[in-house]
């Protein structure tokens, strides 16, 4: 993707995260616009508009993609997308092996698998996916986001933060990272710079209920009230 879809394509991540789905669809439509042949930037298209009940628009999107001339591995990252939309996690898996047999070269693919495998509850699957995505790609930001948050979820607190801050200096706009790496400086007692993290969160998801809550408390705590 060119540079200006990659600024969009986070922003849609984002805000999919955040719980945002209109400005969701925004960037993500803004990323098409800057670049209309991405496979990657389609399948989250249609996830976005499968979240948004659009799913007429879904399906017309799945047709325009074909009609575009997907590769046989976009046609099993498009699939695993359509499962994931429909709220069947598991059933993605064996799209993203298949097109993992096809091509490992691409560091998106073993993060969505990661991510999905860390979701189906197969932790130790899921990280070794997510250090594969990191050995293909290091400084993707998706991929060492991934693996981050996979290695907090696991409680692995201290590598799980040395790759959040490894996310966060590849792209500080990113800030399903800037937001996990937060939760990991309150946990490990780096409360100042924890409230720095969502403070930054805030400034782009204003209201968010997490972030505005662990300010908060970190406020409290560090004026002697928590």
């Amino acid at each position: 993707m060119s540079e200006p879809s990659i600024t969009f394509f986070n922003a849609a991540i984002d805000a999919v995260q955040a719980g945002n789905l209109p400005e969701a669809l925004i960037a993500i439509e803004n990323s098409l616009t800057e670049d209309p042949q991405d496979g990657q930037t389609w399948q989250l298209y249609i996830v976005i508009l499968n979240a948004l009940g659009r799913s007429d628009d879904a399906k017309k999107a799945t047709a325009k993609v074909k009609e575009l001339g997907l590769g046989e591995v976009d046609e099993h990252m498009l699939k695993a997308a359509e499962a994931a939309a429909s709220g069947d996690m598991s059933a993605a898996i064996p799209h993203y092996e298949a097109a993992l047999e096809i091509d490992q070269s691409r560091p998106e693919i073993h993060t969505s698998y990661a991510l999905t495998l860390m979701e189906c509850g197969n932790p130790e699957a899921a990280l070794a996916a997510a250090e594969k995505a990191v050995a293909v790609a290091s400084e993707n930001v998706h991929a060492n986001y991934a693996l981050g948050h996979i290695l907090r979820l696991m409680k692995k607190k201290a590598l799980a933060l040395d790759v959040l801050t490894k996310a966060v200096s590849i792209d500080p706009t990113f800030m399903m990272a800037i937001y996990e790496q937060g939760m990991l400086f309150a946990e490990n007692g780096k409360l100042p710079e924890a409230l720095a993290n969502f403070r930054k969160y805030l400034e782009v998801h204003p209201g968010d209920p997490g972030a505005t809550e662990a300010v908060t408390n970190i406020e409290a705590a560090m004026n002697g009230k928590g």
